[in-house]
Parts: C-alpha cells; structure tokens; sequence
C-alpha cells in the first residue's frame, strides 16, 4: 500500500460513507449539504493526503460549477432577476434569476459531497480490500467494482503516458484533430489492458468455484469509533429531521437564507470523526 494511503478498513469506510450520502440526500438545506461536504473533503485530504486529491477536488469543483451554470441558464424561475435575454433565444432566452443560480448551486453541492463521500474506495483502499469486505455471496459483484474502480486511474495513467512519448517525438497538440494521435493508443491500450485482466481472471478459475481469499484485518477501535461515529450521525440528523427541527430549505419563489439547527449541524460534525482516525493512522 502506498505511504500516502491511511490503513483503514473497508466496512468502517463503507459505513462512513453511507453516512455522508444519507444525509446529503436526506435534505434540502444547503448549510448541512455544505456541512458534509466539508466533512468528506477534510476526511479525504487526511486519509489520502491533500497531493493526491488536487486533482480530484478540481475535477469536481468543474462539475459542480457547471451543474450551476446549467439550471441558472435553463430554469427561469424566480423573483429576483440579475439580467434577461430576448425571449426569441432559444433555449437560453428569458430572465436569469437569483433563486435558479442559488437552487443550482445546492445541486452541484449535493453532486461533490456525493463524490468525495465515495472517493476514498479508489484513493484509500486497494482492490482486494473492497472483495474480501463483501460476503461470499456478492463476490462477482466485488470483483466488478473492483475493476471499474480502477478505470477511471489507469485510464489517466495511461493518458499520462501516452501524451509524454509523443512529444517526446515532436507531437504538439495543434486542436481537435491533434488530440487523436493521443486518444486512439489511450483507447487501444485501455482495451488490450481489459483483456489481459479478462484472461488473468479466467487463468485463476474465476467464476469456476467459491471465491478463495485472504481474510481482512479485523476491525480495530479506531475503526468501531468511525462506524458508530458515522452511524450516531444518521441517527442524530434523522431525528432531527423527523422532530422538524432541521428545516428543509426552498430557493423558490424568493430566496431566503436557510435555517441552522444546532442539532442537525452537530449531526454532521460527527462525519468529521475520520479527520483524527486516518491522519494518525498515515
């Protein structure tokens, strides 16, 4: 396992992260979707370290702004209005609203706490940790998260590598057209490396019989504290939700400044538990 990477387990982590995805979705209020937010990318950068996750946290950034971007100029509701375009537009024309750039905003929140609550799978744990957490039952199913999960990085890797050894050979990239000198050998390499795993997988029997595997670490105090952390957390937020002390929030028709529940937000710091437990543990 790399240096940068905490020894976490996997149930613990799978338990944290249901936790952030609960809540997130559990509400309607931006103060507690930025709470978990702040959670997952704290826990994140502690667990992983802040160097592996730059790149992570501007992808997501990209994503969030542009989901923003998209119901401020395609939801034409509200009372408050920045600007406005002809209506003879299509698409775009009509009245740019305060509420519709605000309601946007808490989608594309929503999208990156959901992202980084899910991120350290692929930054925190190799995949065999993922296939020995299942029960034997769900081991085929394993073995296909485990593979997609590594996609995404080899796929960069190799766009890396492509990218460098041709212009080492006088490749510059000149537009559009240019770029597939790079993506066709990224395509290529990327299919010639699913085969290979294809073969490997069927040379070691899978599928022939019962999984065999190593048994994982059992879980540690540090790793309970993260798993009742993460749980007292729904529990608390849940509560709070169904004794409507955590209000929901609505951008439309006028916007208005979300209400704050001590308890709710509490709820949520708990989701922070991980930021002590995996830093000590790197």
């Amino acid at each position: 396992m790399s240096p940068d990477r905490a020894h976490v387990s996997a149930r613990a982590l799978a338990a944290w992260s249901a936790a952030c995805l609960l809540i997130v979705l559990m509400t309607t209020n931006p103060a507690y979707k930025g709470a978990v937010l702040a959670a997952a990318l704290c826990a994140l950068a502690a667990g992983a370290g802040p160097r592996r996750i730059r790149g992570l946290v501007i992808a997501v950034a990209a994503v969030a702004a542009f989901a923003a971007l998209l119901n401020f100029a395609s939801a034409h509701l509200g009372e408050t209005v920045l600007f406005s375009l002809p209506a003879s537009i299509p698409a775009l024309g009509g009245p740019y609203t305060l509420e519709a750039l605000a309601f946007g905003a808490t989608g594309g929140m929503t999208i990156a706490a959901a992202i980084l609550a899910v991120a350290p799978f692929s930054l925190m744990l190799e995949s065999h940790d993922i296939v020995d957490a299942l029960p034997t039952a769900l081991s085929r199913t394993g073995a296909a998260i485990a593979a997609s999960l590594n996609l995404v990085p080899a796929v960069g890797a190799t766009f890396v590598q492509v990218s460098e050894a041709q212009r080492m050979r006088g490749w510059r990239p000149r537009g559009p057209r240019s770029w597939a000198e790079v993506v066709v050998p990224v395509v290529l390499t990327s299919v010639e490396s699913s085969l290979q795993l294809a073969e490997s997988m069927e040379a070691r029997g899978f599928g022939s019989g019962p999984r065999t595997h190593v048994d994982p670490p059992r879980m540690t105090r540090a790793d309970w504290l993260v798993t009742a952390s993460a749980a007292a957390a729904v529990a608390l937020f849940s509560a709070a939700t169904a004794a409507g002390w955590a209000q929901p929030w609505a951008a439309y028709p006028t916007l208005s400044a979300p209400a704050v529940d001590p308890t709710a937000l509490f709820a949520c710091a708990l989701l922070l538990m991980p930021v002590v437990v995996w830093r000590s543990r790197r």
